[in-house]
């Protein structure tokens, strides 16, 4: 009797609760198909007639239109729910913050065949060939031909005005700085007094006449700062003034006894081709221009044809560099 009384206490709460008994005869009694009343009823019954009268009645989308709501209507909507839209742009700014996105610098291992951006303090600089100085040579080299042609026309302007002073001067009877040592002297002048021949320039001796570095050395350098005279050692014309290849600039100038003295490395001059200039008169002012290591005055002489030692050629006219 109390085993009649479990087993149809089982059987009313069979598989409820996880009890789960399973008759042995479940097979036959599961259902082949579904029922034809619970069939009908999951079947949605939708006629033709009602499939039309919905097509009839879809909505007017101009009238839609029509009715959107105004800008005011949203602005107010916005501030009725203000707290719900700030709510949902503080959750979307911290969701895209959360966000991984491939084309960000990572320090995970890439997949295979994949690219990945690397941090690094300077971005590569990748170039196929190297940087070259021609250019800046070029516009260091244009820039000093418009510097020697500049210093050029300079030269011819003070040459003209000296040369309508001293007209000026001869036509009044009046004696020229260079005449006597007492003559008043002009700025740009030394009076030579009553010497002949006076010294180019006022400096340190630093180089001599003969072979230098593997070369000849054909004169002699005068070191002294940049701006430093520099003075036509004897009466002469001028035979060239202005660029010339290693000077700079130079002046050349041929004397009355045939001999030619030559100035280069100058920073400026003021004769021109041409002019004739008494001794101790400045020519120049010492620089820096051409193959040179340092401002001074490279003074050549120049006797029938060949250079000879300048300081030998001063010393004959005595006249020594201390």
């Amino acid at each position: 009797m109390l085993e009649k009384t479990r087993l149809e206490r089982l059987d009313r709460v069979r598989g409820v609760g996880g009890i789960g008994v399973i008759p042995r005869d479940w097979r036959a009694r599961a259902p082949k198909r579904l029922p034809k009343e619970l069939f009908e009823r999951l079947r949605p019954r939708v006629r033709r007639s009602e499939l039309r009268a919905r097509w009839k009645h879809k909505p007017d989308l101009p009238a839609l239109w029509r009715r959107r709501p105004s800008g005011e209507d949203l602005l107010a909507l916005a501030r009725t729910h203000k707290v719900l839209l700030a709510a949902l742009v503080a959750a979307a700014a911290f969701a895209a913050g959360d966000t991984s996105f491939a084309e960000t610098v990572t320090e995970l291992t890439p997949a295979p065949d994949r690219a990945q951006r690397v941090a690094i303090a300077y971005p590569p600089q990748v170039q196929s060939t190297p940087p070259s100085a021609h250019r800046l040579l070029s516009a260091i080299a244009d820039g000093e031909r418009l510097r020697e042609q500049a210093v050029v026309a300079a030269a011819a302007r003070v040459t003209l005005d000296r040369a309508k002073a001293e007209a000026a001067a001869a036509t009044a009877g009046e004696r020229q700085p260079w005449m006597t040592a007492t003559a008043p002297v002009q700025p740009g002048t030394m009076p030579p007094g009553t010497a002949v021949f006076v010294l180019p320039a006022r400096g340190v001796f630093t180089s001599g006449f003969g072979s230098r570095w593997g070369t000849f050395h054909n004169g002699i350098d005068i070191a002294a700062p940049i701006g430093t005279p520099i003075y036509a050692v004897a009466d002469g014309t001028v035979i060239d003034a202005g660029p010339a290849q290693g000077f700079g600039l130079w002046v050349r100038i041929r004397h009355d006894d045939g001999s030619i003295t030559v100035y280069g490395h100058m920073y400026d001059f003021f004769v021109s081709v041409g002019e004739r200039v008494p001794a101790g008169m400045q020519i120049a002012r010492m620089g820096n221009r051409g193959d040179s290591t340092g401002p001074h005055l490279h003074f050549e002489v120049i006797v029938g044809g060949q250079h000879v030692d300048p300081l030998q050629w001063l010393a004959l006219r005595g006249l020594t560099l201390s």
